[in-house]
């Protein structure tokens, strides 16, 4: 089976065509006086968007996020304390149904953010969950709840009644967050792993909304090596841990039926099919965030149960800055919102860099409260939906109107 790669260099010798923007003035193709960037297309047909200029947006047509609805901040006796949102989806009414990993169960609540009544829970029976992962709503409105570690898929109707399940496969494994569920086309995708030469893979099998198989695809995944520091136990055993400041390869599925990923380190988002052909490769200028004393300090901090088992840290491979982003995703109309990083750890989750369909730099966002990346926020019908924390630490469930001047 092909794997997906994301390609880290460009091919020197290819032909390329070459528009250079003086300026786009809004997300569609309008020319403008605003952004400044190149967009190249090589003989491949892969373009490539460099921003290296001002954003879309002058400051009049900035968009500005203004939360509407908060749930799990009133604390009355008759209030819901949400435990740890697993997963959650939204449908067509705006009502936004969340699956809770401590209690196992699904709350719903209406577009006001009111409770209508909880389901599942925690059990063996049927439509009880012990380890439910994800959550997903499909076009007739009934509710796919998947638990990985079990390989079992669960279907229960509107109102949370069970209608039947079926088993997955027999994985033992799991991963938060789940690596599948509905994509924008309303694909129901499976994570599995497939067999490799001698080895197994992690695949999403794909199907319809009536769940009919429709085909097996590689889950994506960036061609450059990931180092670990890594360590041999005596038992023969491996022990590892990841390289602070390194980045991290991220993907999302694209409503264009593609993917969309993200190198934290490089700033490099990519639009890659199934297959792993990249299409369109985005890139920003931005100032580096550079490893303080302080931070490495902390990390000899961190690593201490890592050396205290023999591990060696090879403090060369430690990078002099750190990555500006740490994660994304797409709304429902194809824009990137990136999650950008900067050296206060207090603006994290609250700024964001918004790129269109195209990849085109639209500008940049603060919102009024902090995002979780996991799980993915969610933004439909104008309206973002996402999980934050109150200043207990408490998580909420929030949603904000998105305005567009």
């Amino acid at each position: 089976m092909p794997r997906t790669t994301v390609p880290s260099t460009l091919c020197a010798l290819a032909f390329t065509f070459t528009l250079l923007c003086t300026g786009c003035g809004s997300t569609d193709s309008d020319s403008g006086d605003a952004w400044s960037g190149t967009i190249d297309t090589l003989a491949s047909g892969e373009i490539i968007v460099r921003n290296t200029g001002g954003a879309v947006w002058s400051p009049e047509e900035a968009w500005q996020v203004v939360e509407e609805v908060r749930i799990g901040r009133d604390t009355g006796d008759d209030a819901l304390l949400l435990g740890s949102i697993r997963s959650f989806d939204v449908d067509a009414r705006g009502w936004i149904y969340a699956l809770d990993r401590q209690t196992q169960a699904i709350h719903v609540f209406d577009s006001d953010g009111i409770l209508v009544h909880t389901v599942g829970g925690q059990g063996t029976g049927p439509g009880e969950f012990e380890l439910a992962h994800a959550l997903d709503l499909s076009a007739n409105g009934q509710i796919w709840v998947m638990e990985m570690q079990k390989g079992r898929l669960t279907f229960l109707d509107a109102t949370g009644n069970y209608l039947n399940g079926t088993r997955i496969a027999s994985t033992g494994w799991s991963y938060f967050p789940y690596p599948g569920g509905m994509d924008p086309l309303g694909r129901y995708n499976a994570a599995v792993l497939v067999e490799v030469m001698d080895d197994y893979d992690l695949a999403l099998a794909r199907f319809s909304q009536d769940f009919v198989p429709l085909d097996t695809i590689p889950i994506p995944e960036s061609s450059e090596p990931r180092e670990q520091f890594e360590l041999v136990t005596d038992g023969g055993g491996m022990m590892a841990t990841s390289i602070p400041f390194r980045g991290s390869f991220e993907w999302r599925f694209s409503p264009s039926g593609n993917f969309w990923t993200l190198l934290t380190d490089k700033y490099e988002l990519a639009e890659i099919t199934a297959s792993g052909t990249t299409l369109r490769r985005v890139t920003l200028d931005h100032d580096p965030i550079p490893v303080t004393p302080a931070d490495l300090e902390e990390v000899r901090e961190n690593l201490n149960w890592f050396t205290r088992q023999g591990g060696k840290i090879d403090w060369s491979k430690i990078p002099d800055t750190k990555p500006v982003t740490s994660s994304f995703f797409c709304d429902d109309e194809g824009n990137l919102w990136v999650m950008r990083l900067t050296e206060s750890p207090d603006d994290e989750g609250f700024l964001f860099d918004l790129f269109d369909v195209d990849g085109r730099f639209l500008g940049a966002i603060r919102l009024p409260f902090s995002l979780e990346s996991n799980p993915e926020p969610i933004v439909r019908n104008g309206l973002l939906y996402g999980i934050t924390t109150d200043e207990l630490g408490a998580e909420n469930i929030v949603s904000a109107q998105v305005l567009k001047p």
